[in-house]
Formats: structure tokens, sequence, C-alpha cells
């Protein structure tokens, strides 16, 4: 017989045990045959995502499935929506009249797999305000190619706690093909994204990952920003590292107005204004305008009043890269910052950038070192460029590196 204290140990344990194994009896049982693209309505499966109960997965068979509404799925966690394939499975909304966006989640432990979203109006997939979600083997496009009509993101978690976000194709996104925003605790990995305005963006965000992705001809490969009058702000700790970044030379198709808009086409990696971030062992090739650079918001030159953001990159470190440039191809000369690098070296820009401008008040922690045959340009921006230079001491330091 148990003693008392033992058994006082276990009853909890045992109830745990129980709701567990209730929880996935009852679920699984909801879990029905996969939805056929033959005589499919749209209502099936809004049907399907209304009535969702905890732990249930909704399977799509192969073929291609047409909306015209948004899809929504609002509360209940834990939903599995899966197809056959990123290319057996097409949730298409070419002809969408109605909604933002052509997945719009506000649930935990939500998961999306093995199926692509074509044509959204707005956003393919956006989750807001979820804690554990995985987005894995998911394609997006849009057929028209990249124009300024498609949808600003094509994977866009914000708001999030536990993003993973791995094995996805993303493309032709008019602000940045995977995107995660104001969130933590993220990876991405093994994606590969072209032909969007950003390829990856982490933005506002804290602890991520993103390594093993591919960003090629994008306008920029990977962007982490940080930006004001946002409620989560002064993003830190992230680690971009082991990506491949090369030929992001596209032109830059962004609506006007928008932040990646000011992005010159050959932007290889860019850091600005957030703290922690460490950048080592990419390879980051063939860029016309830079291929790396780290730069305060202040570099914008538009003005903000949000009094808890700090514009000013701190502790990064771009570390053991592999950089190439593109042999004679110049910045691109449709955005200002491109017409600047032009005439301020005369075609020959350097492969890293840092801008120079520094708080009054204390000094950045900005370390460069070992990116064999790279050169490091100091702009002085806050000074009209006055004392620019190609000194890298400034830069010879290391930074703990930022905590996974």
């Amino acid at each position: 017989m148990l003693s008392p204290a033992c058994s006082s140990r276990l009853l909890p344990l045992l109830a745990v045990f129980f709701f567990t194994a209730t929880f996935f009896s009852c679920t699984n049982t909801a879990n029905e045959g996969p939805i056929a693209a033959e005589g499919f309505t749209e209502e099936l499966l809004m049907e399907r995502l209304i009535s969702a109960v905890p732990g249930q997965v909704i399977m799509l068979g192969e073929g291609e499935f047409r909306f015209t509404r948004s899809l929504s799925l609002d509360g209940i966690p834990g939903v599995t929506l899966a197809g056959a394939g990123a290319d057996k499975t097409i949730l298409s909304f070419t002809g969408q009249t109605d909604g933002a966006e052509g997945l719009l989640i506000t649930a935990d432990s939500f998961t999306v797999r093995d199926l692509a979203v074509l044509d959204a109006a707005g956003d393919a997939i956006k989750v807001k305000d979820g804690k554990a979600v995985t987005i894995q083997r998911v394609r997006v496009a849009w057929s028209g190619g990249p124009k300024a009509a498609n949808g600003a993101y094509g994977l866009y978690p914000v708001g999030c706690k536990g993003v993973l976000i791995e094995d996805c194709e993303v493309s032709d996104a008019s602000d940045a093909g995977i995107y995660v925003g104001q969130s933590e605790n993220i990876v991405v990995r093994n994606n590969l994204v072209h032909h969007n305005v950003a390829g990856i963006e982490i933005e506002n965000s804290f602890f991520a990952e993103v390594y093993g992705n591919t960003c090629t001809e994008n306008t920029g490969g990977i962007l982490v920003f940080d930006l004001p009058e946002l409620p989560i702000k002064n993003g830190h700790h992230v680690q971009i590292f082991k990506n491949e970044v090369h030929n992001n030379n596209f032109p830059n198709f962004a609506p006007e107005g928008n932040m990646v808009g000011i992005v010159p086409a050959g932007t290889g990696v860019l850091v600005m204004a957030t703290r922690d971030v460490d950048v080592y062992d990419n390879k980051i090739s063939n860029h016309q305008s830079f291929s790396a650079a780290v730069v305060s918001y202040l570099i914008n030159q538009k003005p903000y009043s949000d009094p808890a953001y700090d514009p000013f990159p701190d502790r990064i470190s771009l570390r053991n890269n592999i950089i190439e440039r593109q042999p004679g191809a110049g910045p691109d000369s449709t955005r200002a910052l491109g017409v600047l690098l032009a005439t301020l070296f005369k075609g020959d820009t350097p492969e890293i950038l840092v801008d120079g401008i520094v708080p009054p008040d204390r000094a950045l922690t900005i370390c460069i070192q070992d990116n064999p045959g790279t050169r490091i340009a100091t702009l002085d921006a806050a000074n009209g460029y006055a004392g620019l230079h190609l000194d890298p001491s400034p830069y010879a330091c290391t930074v703990d590196p930022a905590t996974p």
C-alpha cells in the first residue's frame, strides 16, 4: 500500500494522465478523413474550422480548393490544418472578394503544413497573438509574379510566443516573404524565399534563430529591424547563421510609403536599430548595393515620437561570414541610399557599411571580425559624411554571442 505522502504526490500525476488521455481520446474522434477537392465547397472547410475542437487535425486531399473569402480560426487550441503536399494541395484565393488575409489564425498551438496558399488578397497566412505556432512545408506565391498589388506578407506571425517556420517556400510578397514581428522564441529554418521585397524580416522581436535558409532574387535578403510606435519595441537577441544569401538584386516593388520601400536592390543583410544581433557563418554573395550594413533608424531621416524607443543598434556581431561582391555592379539608383552610395564611393562600395550615427550619452558596441577580404566603411552620416573612413579598427572587438 502506498504511504499517504506518496499517494498525495501520485494523485496529481494520475489526474494529469487521465486528463491527457481523455483529451486525446475526445479529440481523435473528431479527426475526419481528408476533404476531397472534387465537389468541394468553401463552406465545408469553414464549417470544419468553426466547429473544430482542441487537438483536431483537418486534412485536405490533393487538388485545388478555391475560396472567395478569408479562412479563419479563432480561439481553438491545438488545431492542425494539413494537406497532401505543397505541390499537391492548393488553396487558391484568386477570386477572393472578402477578407484581408488568406488564412487568419488567432489560436494557440496551431499547425499548418503540406499545402500551398496562392493569390491571397492580402497576407497569405497571418497568425496573431498565438502561442506555439508551427508552419511547415508551406508554399506561398502570387501567380502574377512580383508586384505592388500583392499581399504584404507571405507567412506572418505577429505578437506570438513560440514560432517555428521551416521547409517553406515563399515568393512575390510586396513586403516580406517571411515576416515575424513583435514575437519571441522564434526559429526560422531551412526555407527558400525568392522574388519578395524582403526575403526574411525579423522585426521588434526577441530570441530568434534564423538559419539554414536560402534567400535569393529578393530586393533584400535578410532584414533585422526595430521600428518605433509599436506596442512591442526594442527587440534583441537575434541569431542569423548558416544561411545562403545571394543575388538579392531584384527591383524594389513595395507600395509607396512602406518601410521596406527604402531598401535598395542588391541588399544582403541589413540590421537596423536593434540589439544583441549575431550574424555569423553565412555566405553572402553577389549584391550590387552592399553585402551587409548596420545602421540606426535615424538614417531614414523620419521623425518619431516614441520616448521608449531606442533607435540605435548595439551589441552587434558580424563574424566568420563568406562575403563576395557582385563584380562590376553599381548600387540601386532608384533608392536614395543607393544614390548616396554611388556618390560616396563612385561605384566601388565596400562590402560592409556602418552609418556611424552614435548617441550622445553612450558608446555603441559593433564588432566586425573575420570576414575575409571585406572592407568596412563608416559613413559618419550624422555629420554629412565628412568623417567617412575605411578604418576597420573601431570594430576589432568581440561581443558575447546572442543567447539562443
